[in-house]
């Protein structure tokens, strides 16, 4: 059996993109399972990390998501701030400051269009999930795909804390 290839930082993202449109922002642990089993046949390990950090972008990606609710092309702006985050943490390398947070902030809102209040919070939250994400190791071909830890919790099913999504992102 050849090795899968390992899956890259925007494919993971886009998975779980994918993954949060087709759930409509609700799934169980049968599902969150189902998730991991699929990452996985992408050529990802799932560690602890990983699956943390996976759990973390569901849950922002969903708050997002929902903050946009009433946007005419919810997955248009979706897409948009997704590509726009990964190519910015790219071009950051993963650290950036104040100034960098809010220039990326105004251009969100200047190519979305579908701002509404306490997006710059959710917003925040993709790109702070991204960030750690992207930050992790590089993911080590699975060898062959075995199913997810079992007894893992999956990331919870509600919006995410309030604590994260309120407060300010300074990247």
């Amino acid at each position: 059996m050849a090795t899968p290839k390992t899956a890259s930082f925007e494919e993971l993202t886009k998975l779980a993109s994918d993954f949060v449109a087709a759930q409509k922002g609700m799934w169980d642990h049968a599902a969150w399972m189902d998730f991991l089993s699929h990452v996985q046949q992408q050529g990802v390990a799932i560690s602890e990390d990983m699956e943390s950090k996976l759990g973390d972008l569901l849950e922002a990606t969903k708050a997002y998501q929902a903050a946009l609710a009433s946007t005419d092309d919810v997955e248009k702006a979706m897409s948009t701030v997704l590509n726009e985050s990964v190519a910015f943490i790219k071009r950051q390398n993963g650290v950036w400051g104040h100034p960098e947070w809010e220039d990326f902030v105004k251009t969100m809102h200047q190519n979305t269009r579908t701002w509404s209040e306490g997006a710059e919070a959710y917003l925040g939250g993709i790109l702070e999930s991204l960030k750690a994400f992207y930050q992790l190791p590089s993911a080590a071909p699975v060898e062959q795909s075995a199913p997810a830890a079992p007894g893992k919790a999956p990331p919870e099913s509600t919006s995410a804390s309030k604590s994260r999504q309120s407060r300010k992102k300074d990247g």
